[in-house]
């Protein structure tokens, strides 16, 4: 298990950025459309930080804690939610079902389209999310879909094989099928892939002309979503599960 890295001092923008306040490819954006002071002195995204001073934003004062205890909280995404801060006017967002937190905010790993249910993943540590979701991290997500079309053993090949979206390779790293015996067109699989693409499991089936009709995450690496987590439900990790993660994943 790598040691956890104590920061002294942080640039602001970063130290937003990890509280989730916005990404830091957006952060820019976020100085220039709130009024933010750093103890009462007027700051710029590059201004330095450390534990204790006290940032407001548009009036509300934060303390600045630059080493906080990592938090992971696991949700089970209906089908219907937008995984956005901002619902639309047919859909909730999944924001809206989490705990509130008293500092900062819960960032979520990677993000499900609107008709996918399953296991979402947030924390509060903004690095610690960007390592979950980045593709080096080399974590594989499991999902349970039904498809709907003819399968062959030549279409089964080909996803696992690899192919073109795109102008870019993509396939499963494993595809079961679920033994049911029916003369429907509807087939069940579990399916692992290693990345977490927009829509990538409906578009490598429908390179196949196959097409998905339901799916849902059931696994993200080695969080499990429990069997007995109903839709709309939420589960916060213990420190200890927390610690067991990270010494899963080797990261911190």
């Amino acid at each position: 298990m790598s040691k956890k890295l104590q920061h002294n001092k942080e640039k602001i923008s970063k130290y937003l950025a990890s509280l989730g306040f916005a990404s830091r490819r957006n952060i820019k954006d976020f100085f220039k459309s709130n009024k933010i002071t750093l103890n009462n002195k007027a700051v710029s995204h590059d201004s330095l930080v450390e534990n204790s001073d006290v940032i407001n934003i548009d009036g509300e004062d934060f303390v600045v804690d630059l080493n906080p205890e990592t938090e992971v909280l696991i949700y089970h995404k209906p089908t219907g939610q937008v995984c956005s801060n901002i619902p639309t006017d047919k859909n909730d967002s999944v924001f809206s079902a989490l705990p509130p937190r008293k500092k900062g905010k819960w960032i979520m790993v990677g993000r499900l389209d609107v008709n996918t249910s399953g296991l979402l993943v947030f924390s509060n540590n903004g690095d610690f999310v960007n390592l979950l979701a980045h593709p080096s991290s080399k974590i594989d997500r499991e999902y349970l879909c039904r498809v709907y079309g003819d399968i062959t053993d030549k279409k089964l090949e080909n996803v696992t094989r690899g192919v073109n979206i795109n102008g870019e390779k993509s396939g499963f790293s494993d595809v079961v099928a679920v033994k049911k015996t029916s003369k429907s067109k509807n087939h069940w699989f579990y399916v692992c892939l290693f990345t977490g693409k927009n829509r990538e499991v409906r578009k490598i089936w429908g390179t196949q002309k196959l097409t998905v009709n339901r799916l849902m995450r059931l696994r993200f690496g080695p969080i499990i979503m429990p069997e007995n987590l109903k839709p709309g439900g939420w589960k916060k990790f213990s420190k200890k599960e927390v610690s067991k993660l990270q010494n899963l994943l080797k990261i911190q």
